[in-house]
């Protein structure tokens, strides 16, 4: 029969042909160095499970529960989620300049676009002005010209 002995802080583990059976140990009867435990473990306490037949000595105090962890919201994760939140406002806040400088320049642009936009219209009337027919036959009357009336004929076909 093979029998294997684990160890722990806790307690002691056997294993026997195949079956585990938890045998509850104390921690002074595992056979580890005294410097592995607490003061109450090197007294004796019945805390520890001794069997001196003592009361656990209080010393006036009531005893310890240990306090609830949460881990959650631990310091290494508060401090990771206020690094990501400040890269997130920091991102934000650029994209938001970023877009604001963008419509400053669209702005400009279109004002340019408008201001080119008149000036073309405006070069168009006078051009079309000087180069209309009544321009064209007023010019040429003041240089002397005759008009030759109608460049062609009319065609009348008669039945």
């Amino acid at each position: 029969m093979i029998i294997q002995t684990q160890v722990t802080k806790s307690s002691k583990t056997l294993y026997r042909s195949g079956g585990a059976s938890k045998e509850a140990r104390t921690p002074a009867s595992t056979g580890l160095p005294s410097r592995y435990y607490g003061p109450a473990v090197q007294r004796g306490n019945a805390s520890n499970g001794s069997s001196n037949g003592t009361r656990p000595s209080s010393n006036g105090r009531k005893p310890r529960k240990k306090a609830a962890r949460s881990t959650l919201w631990s310091p290494w994760k508060l401090i990771l989620l206020s690094v990501l939140l400040g890269i997130a406002g920091s991102i934000y806040l650029t994209h938001v300049f970023e877009t604001q400088n963008t419509l400053r320049e669209v702005q400009q642009l279109r004002r340019d676009y408008e201001r080119a936009h008149r000036v073309n219209t405006e070069v168009r009337r006078n051009y079309d002005r000087m180069t209309g027919p009544a321009e064209v036959y007023n010019r040429a009357a003041s240089l002397g010209m005759i008009s030759g009336g109608a460049a062609d004929p009319v065609i009348v076909i008669e039945r």
